[in-house]
């Protein structure tokens, strides 16, 4: 059974100044991408090779995007749902 991101880090975050927090939820964010991403390729049994080709785009530039070490751009991650043949949504947030 996996963790998710929030369940890991969650004492941590408690310590971490408020710099740090604003950068742990870029990453958080950036890791919620690349997890979909990863999800979406593996049910169509494409490695990252493939779905590389399928976006014009190199193998690392998909690798550095499921690691979450970069945020790709807008048009980046349609390029990615294209490939996929998925959408991609804004989602609204569940008010507190």
């Amino acid at each position: 059974m996996s963790l998710a991101y929030d369940e890991v880090f969650a004492s941590r975050r408690a310590r971490l100044g408020s710099e740090a927090v604003t950068q742990a939820e870029v990453f958080a964010k950036a890791y919620e991408i690349a997890v979909q991403v990863m999800d979406l390729r593996n049910k169509l049994g494409l490695t990252q090779a493939q779905l590389a080709a399928r976006c014009d785009m190199s193998q690392a530039d998909i690798s550095r995007i499921e690691r979450g070490s970069t945020s790709p751009t807008a048009r980046t991650l349609q390029r990615i749902a294209d490939a996929l043949d998925a959408d991609l949504r804004l989602v609204a947030r569940p008010q507190a």
